[in-house]
């Protein structure tokens, strides 16, 4: 596979120029120019995705507090306060509130007030002008329902461009759950900026209205602020591995890590993958023989790293070495387990690669991220019948998969 690199942008001379500046003239012009911009950042972010198991995350541009209602059918308004051992949350970036657990295939309506929050010191706190965001509807998954569709993106890498297609695209599908299978960023290092990367990408309303299943890849555990990662995500007990059902469709989300393996010099001692994985394959054991997912008429895993590919690497740290040993660990529960086909992406280049000698369950690779190469794939479960169709962000058809 060929290196990937991804540029930053070079310094502008305005950065140039504001280098000769008093620093505390440079301070104050942020600070002011940070108060006169909204306080919510983008819309809210429905994830989970399932209806037991539903958080709702909130960007925010300066330290606030918040609260969030919610409504169902003929309900009043019932506030949720994301209360912590008798805290109200407090935060600079995001606001994040689980839901309690709530009927499938209802639709609800919520809203999120933020607040925001003068921490001058432990006696003189003082609370800004609240703000409430719009008021939006969303439908919890079903497990019972005939019938379920879907949308997956991946390996976005922050491309404006290729978001915004994809965003324009999954409005006009009104997906039951969008799946961003990985690589959403090049890599995280300022948390201030994660709220962009991960929320709302220049304010795009990316799940407001449909829920959001996070899987982590390689590039989204890069940099010093990926530890963060899962204060602006909301995966079930913040893991990053996880099932959910959605009508005919048991779902698998799988964390493949990192491309290489822990003791590669890139990682500086930092990485510790395998003791990832291992949790992950005692997780799968007893995932697969819940009744909810052993009933399920479709079954399939989601990962970011291919489990196979049409050329693999031999080289004892070569970037396939990761996905090689996540498929021998989880490979005998996965045939185990009924699935019946791996969605993946990472390699930025869309392939169907279906059943073979020494691949026995098939599998669907994503494009990606730039807009040329992107992919977006639709799915749809029914009882009888499993389909999922990736085209190009214009629209043409690559590959039509019928199961």
């Amino acid at each position: 596979m060929e290196r990937r690199t991804f540029l930053r942008d070079a310094l502008g001379s305005t950065l140039a120029l504001s280098a000769l500046a008093p620093a505390s003239t440079i301070a104050a012009e942020g600070e002011a120019s940070a108060k006169s911009e909204p306080l919510l950042q983008g819309a809210p972010v429905v994830t989970g995705p399932a209806a037991e198991s539903l958080t709702i995350l909130q960007a925010v541009r300066r330290p606030a507090t918040g609260y969030l209602e919610l409504q169902g059918r003929a309900d009043s308004w019932q506030r949720i306060d994301a209360e912590s051992s008798g805290l109200l949350p407090y935060d600079h970036h995001v606001l994040k509130f689980r839901l309690p657990p709530l009927p499938a295939g209802q639709e609800i309506r919520y809203r999120v007030t933020a607040t925001p929050v003068d921490f001058q010191n432990a006696y003189k706190i003082l609370p800004g002008e609240a703000t409430t965001s719009e008021t939006h509807s969303v439908r919890t998954l079903n497990p019972d329902a005939a019938e379920t569709k879907f949308v997956i993106w991946n390996d976005t890498h922050e491309n404006l461009p290729t978001i915004q297609s994809l965003v324009a695209a999954t409005e006009k599908l009104r997906p039951d759950f969008l799946l961003w299978n990985g690589d959403q960023t090049n890599d995280i290092y300022d948390e201030a900026k994660m709220g962009n990367q991960y929320l709302a990408p220049n304010g795009l309303t990316v799940a407001a209205e449909w829920p959001l299943a996070y899987t982590r890849g390689n590039h989204d555990v890069r940099g010093p602020a990926a530890r963060s990662l899962s204060r602006f995500t909301g995966t079930p007990e913040d893991r990053f591995y996880y099932a959910f059902r959605s009508g005919p469709l048991a779902a698998l989300v799988m964390d493949t890590g990192e491309d290489k393996t822990d003791d590669h010099p890139v990682f500086g001692g930092l990485a510790a993958f395998r003791a990832m994985r291992d949790r992950q394959t005692a997780w799968l054991a007893k995932a697969i023989e819940e009744p909810w997912f052993a009933a399920a008429p479709h079954k399939v895993l989601f990962c970011h790293i291919p489990l196979w590919w049409t050329t693999e690497e031999q080289s004892e740290n070569g970037p396939w070495t990761f996905s090689r040993v996540c498929r021998d660990a989880w490979l005998p529960l996965l045939r185990k387990g009924g699935i019946k086909l791996v969605v993946s992406g990472h390699t930025h280049d869309a392939k169907w690669l279906p059943a073979a000698e020494g691949r026995p369950i098939p599998q669907l690779i994503g494009g990606g991220p730039k807009p040329q190469g992107a992919t977006i794939i639709g799915g749809t479960a029914t009882k009888e019948r499993l389909t999922l169709t990736m085209s190009r962000l214009d629209g043409s058809i690559l590959e039509t998969v019928n199961l």
